[in-house]
């Protein structure tokens, strides 16, 4: 279902609500980019729009950027945290979403270590049909809100390399995932996807630890 513009109850994305202001990457001149020819889905361009009416994420982003701007997730999130005009413990939360700052982290990790899996499956001959998953059901079942920040990045660097490690096997494969949500799902349009979440997420972590009432 949606909750203020994004996905809750299917896999990938976490819930949020759009915000007053721009996203990190709007207002800049957009320019006609060719599109990844190995791409099957415009499932995020038709759900978030293109760019992401939220967070900014232009989705022709090419698919070594794309792949750049996952690996370099556990950086920008640790950056952004240091940023913080007060220590951040993790518990910091905007007012209009349903996780704290820790709670992305973990769900971020999470989604990209699951992404990883479905594709490891498939390379090594699993059936291209992947199951989807509830990641608020998920933030229970791990108790997100209990896990410290320290131990949500080192999870989530893990993830990254994990995921990494997944996309290289895959590219050699050149494999398609078949989402019950998502439908037919190229390598590319999952990088993408995974690519919009990591940065959607540091977006909604960025506005909870911006001055102000924490909910």
């Amino acid at each position: 279902m949606m909750t203020g513009g994004c996905l809750t109850g299917s896999d990938g994305e976490g819930p949020g609500r759009r915000p007053a202001g721009a996203g990190p990457w709007r207002g800049r001149v957009r320019q006609y980019v060719p599109r990844d020819t190995s791409t099957v889905s415009d499932w995020g361009e038709n759900l978030y729009g293109d760019p992401c009416h939220e967070c900014g994420f232009d989705w022709a982003i090419s698919r070594d950027e794309a792949i750049k701007s996952v690996v370099n997730t556990p950086r920008s999130y640790a950056q952004v945290l240091a940023d913080a005009d007060a220590d951040a413990d993790g518990s910091e939360r905007d007012p209009e979403l349903t996780w704290s700052v820790g709670a992305y982290i973990c769900h971020v990790g999470d989604n990209l270590r699951i992404w990883a899996e479905r594709l490891a499956g498939v390379c090594r001959g699993a059936s291209p049909v992947v199951a989807s998953y509830d990641e608020g059901l998920l933030a229970v079942a791990r108790a997100y809100e209990g896990i410290a920040i320290e131990a949500a990045m080192w999870s989530l660097e893990r993830a990254v390399e994990e995921w990494k490690r997944a996309v290289d096997e895959s590219l050699v494969a050149d494999i398609f995932l078949d989402h019950p949500d998502r439908g037919l799902q190229s390598l590319v349009d999952v990088i993408r996807s995974n690519a919009h979440d990591a940065f959607h997420h540091q977006w909604d972590i960025e506005r909870s630890i911006r001055p102000g009432p924490r909910s």
